[in-house]
């Protein structure tokens, strides 16, 4: 017994040795990539400022500038215009590769901006071009869906990591932004390598990164830590603030400039009579990235509303359609209102501009331990320990909001809104903002609205458990298997089957089996699954026939015609009685006393 559990030691290590080898080049490859992309991009940046600081009468170009950048997209990137978003949309669900051209346009894009006068950031582009080049890499590797997810994630890291010199934070952050309160380790290795390479290479080019000096920093006590959290309560609610904001702008664009090339000239038009009409002497501070307002708010006292007009500035550019990023604002917003609570706080006015400029952050990008980390790296332990108990409260109370609006609730912050777990910032807002509530009489058996001709309808759903793979074809498969499920999602789309679900279940057993309840975070391995298909009977059979050799120990149960619709209808008469159950007072009296257990 003993030399056996070795023998299973070491081919866990071998296995684990070969797919570190398999990953090491490409996530070298792509921290390469998005190194050199960051190299250009702060260097273009760099002259793109120091010409509109010099010839401050460009800035009355932003509008026309506006109009070539919507044409551009217009053009060349109508795929690619949703940038961030589309970034994390794929690496939640691959499905096809994101276009190269998104790299020049984004590039192009920014530093148009930035030339004439536009208030935005840079990690926006350095995360679109990040990703989009190392998304180039899955079909050279030949990499499945599930590893063109993590070399996503990768290009997210090494984008992040390369731009600001943090690469610790940049390997979280590629991890921790795609879904609230969730990581996925499964992707640590690949964003931590890519971050580092990419962080060398883009010092290697010659390119520097701004240092922020925190001057002063009391030892941690009881009165430290409650103003931290004061702090981080203010830091999260401007964050929740710019999110909405810039959202905001962004759908008043679209409902009332149907013409997406006219909205960043509408933008422009704001920004630059703003500008003249305030006076350039009070306003150019608030334009392109405002890295020396950020660095005087370590090292002197700011107005105490610089951040709510860089917020207006940022939210009107980006909303409009101009192209950069918002994190820049967002250390300009942090760091700036972290001086001015120094007037109500007994804290060092540089202490707090670092804890502002990780805590906004943290709450408008939803990522507390990537924010920390770059305090940490940026400000040093001291200083982030104060920044990271800021940067969790922020995160707390900017609420289920945020900049990327495809950024999923993988764990609700609250329990009063669980329901949104799952789904993604856009459709929590939609979810808030609708008042139309949708009766079941206008729900068919099938669970279409209206009267969907459904008749050649049919469910087909498999049973097995979560540890089941997919029979291996090859010795590479092998090395690397797949689960059953994942394989059977991904032939699913392949076969154009209708609707597809893979449910995770908190109990059961199958033919032969124990009972197994699922207690915690990670499902046991003889957990049950269930995959449901709903399609074409036509579709659903083919899909049995093509993979028959893959279902010889899964449970299968094909419901035809009148039978899947006797099934939805069960199903009707369960959840109308559940609703009903809902509205009794006995059920409320009783999900009351579980939150007071809670």
């Amino acid at each position: 017994m003993p030399t056996l559990a070795r023998r299973k030691s070491l081919s866990e290590q071998l296995h684990l040795l070969i797919e570190l080898g398999r990953w090491i080049p490409v996530s070298a490859l792509v921290g390469v990539m998005a190194g050199s992309a960051s190299a250009l991009l702060l260097v273009s940046l760099n002259y793109a400022t120091d010409i509109r600081e010099k010839h401050t009468w460009m800035i009355l170009l932003l509008a026309p500038a506006g109009w070539v950048v919507g044409l551009l997209y217009q053009k060349f990137g109508s795929r690619i215009e949703a940038g961030n978003n589309l970034i994390l949309e794929e690496t939640h669900d691959p499905t096809s590769t994101i276009p190269v051209r998104m790299t020049p346009l984004v590039l192009i894009g920014t530093i148009v901006t930035h030339l004439f006068g536009g208030s935005a950031g840079r990690e926006g582009t350095a995360i679109q071009m990040g990703a989009s080049l190392a998304d180039q890499l899955a079909r050279p590797f030949r990499l499945a869906p599930h590893d063109r997810r993590i070399l996503l994630m990768a290009g997210i890291s090494a984008g992040f990591a390369s731009v600001f010199g943090t690469p610790l934070a940049g390997a979280i952050f590629g991890l921790e932004v795609l879904a609230i309160g969730k990581l996925s380790y499964d992707a640590i290795t690949p964003c931590i390598l890519a971050a580092f390479v990419g962080d060398i290479v883009t010092h290697a080019w010659g390119v520097h990164h701004t240092i922020y000096k925190v001057s002063e920093v009391p030892r941690m006590s009881i009165s430290g830590l409650i103003y931290s959290m004061i702090a981080g309560i203010a830091f999260g609610l401007v964050a929740m603030g710019f999110a909405k904001l810039t959202h905001l702008v962004s759908h008043t664009g679209r409902r009332f400039i149907a013409n997406p090339t006219l909205r960043p000239v509408a933008g422009g038009l704001i920004v630059t009579t703003a500008v003249f009409a305030i006076g350039t002497s009070r306003t150019l501070k608030y334009l392109g990235l405002g890295i020396p307002t950020i660095v005087a708010s370590f090292n002197s006292t700011v107005a105490p509303f610089d951040f709510a007009v860089k917020a207006i500035f940022t939210a009107v550019t980006l909303g409009t359609g101009f192209k950069g990023g918002e994190v820049t604002p967002l250390f300009y917003i942090g760091s700036t209102l972290g001086n001015s609570l120094s007037h109500i706080l007994p804290l060092p006015p540089s202490l707090l501009a670092a804890m502002g400029f990780a805590g906004v952050f943290a709450g408008a990008a939803n990522t507390p331990i990537a924010s920390t980390l770059m305090a940490v790296e940026l400000f040093g332990a001291e200083a982030g320990a104060y920044a990271g108990i800021a940067c969790v409260i922020s995160y707390l109370f900017s609420g289920h909001a945020g900049i990327y609006q495809a950024q999923r609730v993988g764990k609700s912050k609250h329990l009063t809104n669980i329901a949104e777990e799952g789904l993604s910032l856009a459709s929590v807002a939609t979810l808030r903002d609708t008042s139309q509530n949708y009766s079941l009489d206008e729900i068919n058996d099938f669970g279409y609205m209206g009267g969907t001709d459904m008749k050649h309808l049919g469910v087909l759903r498999m049973y097995f458990s979560a540890s089941e793979m997919r029979q291996a074809d090859s010795w590479w498969k092998r090395i690397a298997p797949q689960t059953l499920g994942a394989y059977l999602l991904k032939q699913a789309k392949d076969h154009g089957i209708e609707q597809a679900l893979l449910h995770r279940v908190i109990g059961g057993y199958l033919k032969g089996q124990d009972l197994v309840m699922d207690t915690g975070e990670i499902p046991p391995a003889r957990l049950p699954q269930c995959l449901e298909l709903v399609g074409d009977e036509e579709d659903l059979e083919s899909f049995i026939k093509h993979n028959q050799d893959h279902l010889k120990n899964v449970r299968t149960v094909f419901l035809h015609g009148r039978e899947a619709e006797m099934e939805a209808a069960i199903d009707r008469e369960e959840l109308e009685q559940a609703l009903e159950i809902e509205q009794t007072d006995a059920f409320k009296a009783s999900g009351n006393k579980r939150k007071e257990d809670r």
